[in-house]
């Protein structure tokens, strides 16, 4: 199936930044084809022989690679709003004897809550991480349509007493899991540790050889707040990335996220090892956590995703705003309005994402050969459209109400403010129900 999308702002994010303000898209099946200025199209179309079986006027709009969240725990949307102030650790305090006793039903909810917000706001691929239910994103994620890696954090209880023990049922379900989704392209898997401070190093060590066994990448959230830093100090006798690297279990499969409180040589462990980060800026800002050192880690080559974190630390899955607040941030924080741009922005939000979650190959860009994960957008501008233009939109003055269609692998999944696959409104009425089922026991 070849289909054609012509009079379009294509925008691909790609190496080389090309923008095409004329633009066609030749997608073929789940990838890719042919992208370039719509002049073009007719001497490439005979000359390699392209014959599409649908042709498509996208009435000027703007076409960019689908964002990708490279951090979120979406089971946990059932709960958004419960404790919206403190700090970190005294906002997990009080979370903690709501999310530490949900169940199946409210874990399904929830990735239903996440994942449809996520892809109302353009995003087509998210790295999900979970304490319990290992393939239940991945399960939602494939009854909508996008793309998904995921897994389970695990720690030692003896450091964190509250809910269940999560190791080694992780494990098992890791391995079921492999097998359900096995020749599943658009579902893939991690198997991580929560914290340094909430693992023992025999756990670390431990969760990084299975995932190591299994080929899969390691996750773990790092250095979020100054009071982790310190514990790990006390407790360990280094900096939590001093004492992953210490252990062995930093290289080119390990995804680290927040990475907020790094001194300069552990930004330049990261980068010596290969690690990559999923920066959050809107959760690390509301839970008073601080400011990751992104210009620092980017300019060592560590590749840095953009991640939403979860609707209790943050409330939204906009990556739109992870984008924006990115810049934002960064410039108020140094008093220096160019030490990161919207264009640095969107590199973080796709192909920085896709480097992150080892997806760069097929996914973060629109490239001839990749996946057709886009995401079609509603912008204009009294002077036309311009590469500059575009940018400036995307990462200052967009969000979800200007997202018309998105794409996931060449397949149109939502449409007009409406998903493709299933009814989200009979959905939605269930959700509610049980929202205020859960509200009533809380």
């Amino acid at each position: 199936m070849q289909t054609l999308m012509r009079n379009a702002f294509v925008y691909t994010g790609d190496e080389k930044w090309r923008s095409f303000a004329d633009g066609t898209l030749l997608v073929e099946d789940d990838h890719i084809a042919w992208v370039g200025e719509s002049a073009e199209w007719a001497v490439v179309a005979s000359t390699n022989q392209f014959s599409p079986d649908l042709v498509l006027d996208m009435d000027g709009t703007v076409i960019i690679p689908g964002l990708i969240n490279a951090h979120a725990h979406g089971g946990l949307s059932i709960h958004r709003g419960v404790c919206d102030d403190g700090d970190l650790f005294s906002w997990a305090r009080r979370l903690a004897p709501h999310t530490s006793h949900l169940v199946e039903a409210d874990l399904i909810f929830g990735c239903y809550l996440a994942i449809m917000e996520q892809v109302t706001s353009g995003t087509t691929c998210t790295c999900d991480c979970t304490r319990y239910g290992t393939s239940i994103f991945a399960q939602v994620s494939s009854v909508i349509g996008s793309r998904s890696l995921s897994g389970t954090l695990v720690n030692s209880p003896e450091l964190r007493p509250e809910g269940r023990p999560n190791w080694p049922s992780a494990l098992e379900e890791t391995e079921a899991a492999l097998t359900e989704f096995s020749g599943t392209p658009r579902v893939r898997f991690f198997l991580g540790t929560h914290s340094p401070y909430n693992c023992t190093a025999e756990l670390l060590i431990e969760v990084k050889q299975q995932a190591e066994r299994l080929g899969l990448p390691f996750n773990i959230h790092v250095a979020e707040t100054h009071t982790e830093v310190v514990q790990v100090q006390i407790a360990r006798g280094h900096r939590p990335v001093e004492w992953l690297d210490y252990l062995g279990l930093l290289d080119a499969n390990c995804l680290i996220d927040h990475a907020v409180w790094l001194a300069p040589n552990e930004i330049e462990i990261l980068a010596q090892r290969g690690v990559a980060v999923a920066h959050c800026p809107v959760s690390n800002a509301k839970l008073a956590s601080g400011i990751a050192p992104v210009p620092e880690l980017r300019r060592a080559g560590v590749p840095v995703g953009l991640g939403t974190d979860s609707v209790l630390s943050q409330n939204s899955q906009d990556m739109f705003q992870e984008m924006k607040l990115a810049v934002l941030l960064q410039r108020a924080s140094r008093l220096n309005g160019s030490v990161l741009s919207a264009r640095d922005a969107i590199r973080m939000a796709t192909l920085e994402s896709a480097r992150a979650l080892q997806w760069a190959d097929e996914i973060g860009s629109i490239s001839v050969g990749k996946q057709a994960d886009l995401v079609v957008i509603n912008l204009s501008h009294p002077q036309g459209l311009t590469a500059e233009r575009v940018e400036s939109d995307l990462v200052y003055a967009c969000g979800p109400h200007k997202v018309r269609t998105v794409l996931v692998a060449g397949e149109v999944i939502y449409d007009r403010g409406r998903f493709t696959r299933f009814d989200a409104e009979a959905l939605k009425e269930q959700i509610r129900h049980r929202y205020h089922h859960v509200q009533t026991e809380s």
